[in-house]
């Protein structure tokens, strides 16, 4: 893998085990952070935004690791749920937001997606409303 000098590396659990060739455990939280933290100096990559299903998602950046849970969705269709968590994240990073945001919105609307079947939109005024909830 060469991804060096991008500014958010945004794969999901299974891609980032296949592609270093890695197996960990996903509920040590700091042998995640010891996996991204390496694959990040290696590559010269600013953050990386790790999508891990129904346990939510972990940002690293050089202000933040954390991990930021699910929200509990009766999920149909998981299908474009990683665009989606991309294209917010990237709305959000050309905002300047905070990466716990970042995160927290991203898997936000990744979430929303999953609740209908196919590939959809986000729908924007959903995505406000349960935003204002968690007050971000």
């Amino acid at each position: 893998m060469d991804y060096k000098g991008i500014t958010l590396f945004k794969p999901n659990l299974k891609e980032l085990k296949e592609g270093l060739k890695l197996d960990f455990d996903i509920n040590n939280t700091a042998e995640l952070t010891k996996v991204v933290e390496s694959f990040i100096k290696l590559q010269q990559i600013e953050s990386a935004l790790i999508t891990l299903s129904e346990k939510g998602v972990y940002i690293h950046t050089p202000k933040s690791k954390t991990l930021v849970p699910a929200h509990i969705r009766d999920i149909m269709d998981v299908s474009g749920a990683g665009d989606t968590v991309v294209s917010i994240a990237a709305l959000c990073l050309a905002l300047n937001l905070p990466p716990v945001t970042i995160a927290t919105l991203s898997n936000l609307a990744g979430g929303l997606v999953c609740e209908k079947i196919g590939v959809v939109p986000v729908d924007k005024k959903q995505l406000l409303e349960e935003a204002k909830k968690l007050k971000l």
